[in-house]
């Protein structure tokens, strides 16, 4: 993600730009100026010297004040345009999540928690009690990036999983291996298909009721993790 300094840079690079464009209509503007003098001066003929000097100042004058005006103008949309891009940076910026996988899940509270819908903030200490039991938590600690499809515990209760059911389940570990994948798949990315997770295939489609992972719905998609991505699941993939 791009860093403060990447915004002040960017609205450096405006404002010299800006100067660039300043100084070259000055000199267009006086190469104009120089022209009318010129031109002054030859239509004239023997004038005094006193009279072309009077004659040619205020075309040049007039010339110089347009360059001025249209200098401060582009200056002014340089400098506002940089600052337009350094904040939409600053945006982005404020807006990752700067947290890994293991870091994020036990977010029930607080700035980092995700709210799906009017059911208020999610919490998944079924699933972390199960990623702990399966060994998977020293996996999501890796530079990824992965791909979390996590069920919160309503998921896990809407599919009358308790917490000792899970971790007495026989094929915990490939269960829940079919809810990571390898790599970053976000929304823009939901079709028709079947992905291949750490578990194996999982059939992903689009329904009525929303994206379907096997049988499980995505309830909130797009959450960012600092490595990877995490989907919140109204159910629980199974095999």
């Amino acid at each position: 993600m791009p860093s403060k300094m990447s915004g002040l840079m960017l609205a450096g690079i405006a404002a010299y730009g800006t100067c660039t464009l300043y100084t070259a209509f000055t000199a267009v503007g006086g190469g104009l100026a120089g022209l009318s003098t010129g031109r002054s001066v030859s239509n004239r003929g023997t004038s005094s010297s006193s009279q072309q000097s009077s004659r040619s100042e205020p075309s040049f004058g007039t010339s110089t004040a347009g360059v001025c005006v249209l200098g401060a103008a582009a200056a002014a949309l340089g400098v506002a345009a940089g600052r337009r891009s350094a904040g939409r940076q600053g945006e982005v910026s404020r807006a990752a999540n700067p947290r890994k996988f293991n870091e994020q899940l036990p977010c029930s509270s607080g700035p980092f928690s995700v709210t799906v819908g009017k059911a208020g903030p999610s919490s998944f200490s079924i699933l972390i009690a199960g990623l702990e039991k399966a060994g998977l938590t020293s996996a999501l600690d890796g530079d990824g990036p992965f791909t979390l499809f996590a069920p919160d515990d309503k998921a896990f209760e809407a599919a009358g999983l308790t917490a000792e059911a899970v971790l007495a389940h026989p094929d915990l570990v490939t269960i829940l291996k079919m809810h990571v994948l390898p790599g970053a798949i976000v929304a823009k990315g939901f079709k028709n298909q079947t992905v291949e997770t750490l578990g194996g295939p999982v059939t992903m489609r689009k329904g009525v009721k929303g994206v379907m992972m096997n049988k499980a719905v995505i309830n909130k998609a797009d959450v960012e993790i600092a490595n990877g991505i995490m989907h919140i699941l109204g159910g629980v993939i199974l095999p």
